[in-house]
């Protein structure tokens, strides 16, 4: 037992015993009189919480009596004058206590209103039996919990070991804006993710002296009157513990609108239709984030890496100190463990890609090339651009890379896009804009949204894929519905602009787009149709060394007018076939895989094709 919990016991006793020294003093026998306590306990913190008289106070030490004293019951029967109710009523206490009044009978009244005594109302409500509520109980004993009815609807939240500076201001407004609204201590928490908002809000609690609760809005009760209890429960639980309230979601209000203790409403943008005070809380500053990465590092990263870690990756403070449990437990690189961290967030929205492809595995004439290691450079060398040599004061807009590459199918556009994933140590998400595209009016930019705010923290390349589906619907404005297809080609645009990674969209609808939309690219990269030679070369590559082979003529090969994804599918059902049948991979087996791709493609071999392959 704590020595704080043995006061509170110790006072417990004490006023349980003048309590049934008063009621023997009714029934007619001779009471001592008891040394009041001079510490403060529970009870009196229960007192003046929930605004007691003390008629009330008498009426709940009364019903604690009952549990804590063997004779508490012979005491009550004898007092009533009835060896048939032998525990506390209503009628007992009104006619044995001084300062009695009838008003704290009532529902609204503290000792029913906050549940303080259960009332059992047979036979009457005098005569009823009067019962303590247990989690009161225990709290008059000085032993702390949160009330058993809210296990599973309630989560603690720890506060957290160290917040950056620009975090702990939004905690210390939270704190204050607590202390200065006395009626309807509501404050909203925006920004940022769910985590880092959470412990943006334990901090605050913390700085005001209380714990905190959590609670989402999908979890709390529909039906009101279930939600008129839960409320009178918590607002209770909150004096006891003490604590504050933190309700996930926009959907809480007209829960939390029914509290008069602090409370949190934390949501990534602003609840509608509300006056609460609004706190903000952001993403660490680069300057916080070099820090927290130093940190967790513990010294051993060097200025250029700190540098390049912060340049690339936007993560929040929970994220990195992960991430630097995992470098000194796993022994990780930072920046693989900031790769880790940064794709949690996307995995569900796109299509990650293992980058694994070389620039040997890519057949492109040399200005694609260039073109190519070019957007390598913007991207390796931005923070020394930027940052160091100023350009970000001076350009401050459109600071992102961005990428058009326009050719038909299977011309290597997504290879492309892994090559160079792999070259600048990135993921790769493919993000399929005919999953995107939505019919209903601001859904494509709320979708395109939830896209660039998860990728935000990673600069992970993004490869927007099937393009088309937006690019076509851009045209002439006839009606609401292209004004709108027209916003969200530009709403895509200008997320691409803004955002840290590489933003790559692929297109074979090049000659339909605009001036204006090519203005807001970076780079433009055309994947042409291959020639002769480079359909020789892709063949090349395409089959391993270890393949066994009979009398490939890579250059018969190459008379098939495919693209490059093509060849490849060619060239794996042609293994597949010749694997089949214990054999060589031979010009036969390609044929039949050839014949078997230009009929998905529905084109037929033409003579000229197959010319000099029998």
């Amino acid at each position: 037992m704590s020595v704080r919990g043995d006061v509170h016991q110790r006072a417990l006793a004490a006023a349980v015993r003048a309590v049934l020294a008063r009621l023997d003093a009714h029934a007619g026998a001779p009471a001592e009189p008891e040394e009041p306590t001079e510490e403060l306990s529970a009870l009196d913190t229960l007192c003046s919480c929930f605004g007691l008289s003390s008629f009330e106070r008498s009426i709940v030490v009364l019903t604690a009596a009952i549990e804590l004293d063997p004779s508490a019951a012979a005491r009550c029967a004898a007092a009533g004058g009835d060896p048939q109710r032998a525990y506390p009523t209503f009628s007992l206490a009104l006619a044995a206590f001084e300062d009695a009044h009838w008003s704290a009978l009532t529902p609204v009244a503290p000792l029913r209103r906050w549940r303080l005594v259960e009332l059992d109302p047979e036979p009457s409500l005098t005569m009823g039996r009067l019962r303590i509520d247990e989690r009161v109980l225990h709290f008059l004993a000085g032993v702390p919990y949160v009330d058993s009815r809210l296990h599973g609807l309630l989560s603690k939240v720890a506060t957290p070991a160290g917040l950056p500076v620009s975090q702990q201001t939004a905690a210390r407004s939270i704190a204050e804006l607590w202390t200065r609204l006395d009626d309807d201590p509501q404050v909203q928490l925006i920004g940022a993710d769910r985590r880092t908002r959470w412990e943006v809000a334990a901090a605050a609690a913390r700085q005001a002296g209380i714990g905190l609760h959590a609670v989402t809005a999908e979890d709390l009760p529909t039906i009101p009157a279930e939600r008129e209890a839960l409320s009178r429960l918590w607002e209770r639980e909150s004096l006891l513990l003490p604590a504050a309230l933190l309700v996930e979601g926009a959907a809480a209000q007209s829960f939390v609108a029914g509290l008069n203790t602090p409370v949190v409403v934390s949501a990534e943008d602003p609840v509608p239709g509300r006056e609460w005070p609004r706190v903000t809380v952001t993403r660490p500053t680069a300057d916080e984030q070099r820090a927290l990465w130093k940190a967790e590092l513990n010294g051993s990263g060097t200025e250029r890496q700190l540098q390049d870690l912060v340049a690339q990756f936007s993560l929040p403070a929970h994220e990195i100190r992960t991430a630097g449990t995992s470098v000194r437990r796993d022994g990780t690189t930072a920046w693989q463990a900031g790769l880790t961290q940064a794709r949690i967030a996307l995995d569900e929205l796109g299509h990650r890609i293992e980058p694994r492809a070389t620039r040997a595995d890519l057949v492109l004439p040399a200005p694609q090339r260039r073109i190519l290691d070019e957007m390598v450079a913007h991207v390796r060398q931005r923070s020394k651009v930027y940052q160091d040599w100023g350009f970000e004061s001076v350009l401050r807009r459109g600071l992102g890379v961005t990428a058009l590459f326009a050719g038909t199918s299977g011309t290597g556009k997504t290879l492309a896009a892994e090559v160079l994933a792999g070259e600048l140590g990135l993921d790769l998400f493919v993000i399929d804009l005919s999953q995107v595209i939505s019919k209903y009016i601001g859904e494509t930019e709320k979708n395109l949204r939830r896209v660039f705010d998860a990728a935000e923290s990673g600069g992970a390349l993004l490869l927007f894929d099937e393009a088309d589906a937006l690019f076509g619907k851009r045209s002439e404005i006839k009606d609401s519905h292209d004004r709108y297809a027209n916003i969200e080609v530009s709403y895509l645009l200008m997320r691409m602009e803004a955002y840290r990674g590489l933003a790559i969209l692929t297109t074979n609808m090049k000659k339909a787009l605009d001036t204006a939309f090519l203005r807001r690219i970076r780079f433009v990269v055309d994947f042409p149709f291959p020639g002769v030679t480079e359909r020789a070369e892709i063949w090349q590559r395409v089959i391993p060394p270890s393949t066994p082979v009979s009398d490939l003529d890579m250059r018969l090969l190459a008379q098939l007018t495919v693209a490059g994804g093509s060849i490849r599918n060619v060239a794996l059902s042609a293994a597949f076939l010749a694997a089949e049948e214990s054999a060589p991979l031979a010009m036969r087996h390609v044929l039949a895989a050839a014949r078997s791709e230009y009929l998905k493609l529905e084109r037929s071999l033409t003579s000229s094709e197959v010319a000099g392959w029998t």
